[in-house]
């Protein structure tokens, strides 16, 4: 019934995109879900796998929308745990003509010592999915502070990942970390980690979108895709009299995509503002301004938009 309610969605969701065809679409993968728990959990108390990567994929596909969605659409092949067979799951991005997928993992060994990142690919003449993959690679080791372990191949693994093979479109699996690591399930388990995971993904995928397509981050007061009525709560972590780098080490610190806002029709000198996040529900605004606070920006507050 799952399967059958799942099937009935993906078509709608196939005809709503495909009016639009001034976005591109990336279907994005939380592996595993339903009766396929994926890695279990090594301590108590811990996620299984199915549960970590739907959470980090969400996280993804909202750093997308929200600084990508002018130009990109986002589908996922599912944001509740259930069961969708791998063969669906490359079909759906096929139906969909998704111009990428992108997979979400966590991995295991045997090894408990062994940590970090992996990109995986199908071979190496999948040329897009190779730069796709490297970049995000790059970011991990060079933004997210995570042992990067680099691109693989089917060569590598010694055995196909079908929804790498049969996806018609670029495809990459990320595997974002190991779960018979007890540090790095604990981290894999943390809203930060997740964060700063997902994060790291987006910041990838940007910059790669951003060479190969010309597309750029949504300018402030650039129109956005309708979204759920209701008032927005974002946290602003400081004003300025002038612009501040987005490489500014304090905000790198963050983990977070920092907003920067320029306000033209203030009679205050401080016309430019910096915001983090964007949540319907104050309670989880809440959550990361206490962790910012925690941070070089104690003074930050919430602000909310109707």
């Amino acid at each position: 019934m799952k399967y059958i309610l799942f099937f009935i969605i993906s078509i709608v969701a196939f005809s709503t995109v495909a009016q639009d065809s001034k976005r591109m679409i990336v279907v994005i993968d939380a592996g595993h879900g339903g009766k396929d728990p994926g890695n279990l959990n090594k301590t108590k108390g811990m996620k299984v796998e199915k549960e970590i990567n739907l959470l980090i994929a969400q996280k993804l596909g909202h750093y997308i929308d929200q600084f990508l969605g002018h130009k990109i659409e986002v589908v996922y092949t599912r944001t509740t745990d259930v069961f969708i067979p791998l063969e669906e799951r490359a079909a759906m991005a096929n139906r969909l003509k998704a111009a990428y997928f992108i997979s979400v993992h966590c991995n295991s060994s045997v090894k408990p010592d062994v940590y970090g990142t992996e990109t995986h690919i199908h071979n190496i003449k999948s040329k897009t999915s190779r730069e796709l993959g490297l970049e995000i690679e790059k970011q991990f080791s060079t933004r997210a502070g995570r042992n990067s372990r680099g691109l693989k191949l089917k060569t590598d693994r010694t055995y196909n990942l079908l929804v790498l093979k049969d996806s018609k479109m670029p495809a990459i699996l990320v595997e974002t970390g190991f779960m018979t690591n007890k540090a790095e399930e604990a981290y894999l388990n943390s809203d930060r980690g997740q964060d700063l995971i997902a994060s790291a993904i987006f910041r990838g995928f940007r910059d790669y979108v951003g060479k190969k397509h010309n597309i750029s981050m949504r300018k402030p007061g650039e129109s956005t895709p309708a979204q759920k009525e209701g008032p927005v709560w974002k946290i602003q972590i400081m004003a300025s009299t002038g612009p501040v780098s987005l490489e500014n080490p304090d905000f790198k610190a963050i983990g977070k995509p920092i907003e920067e806002v320029k306000i033209t029709n203030s009679t205050s000198p401080f016309n430019y503002k910096y915001y983090v996040g964007s949540y319907s529900d104050k309670r989880e605004a809440k959550k990361l301004l206490k962790e910012i606070r925690e941070s070089s920006f104690k003074d930050a507050y919430l602000v909310k938009f109707e």
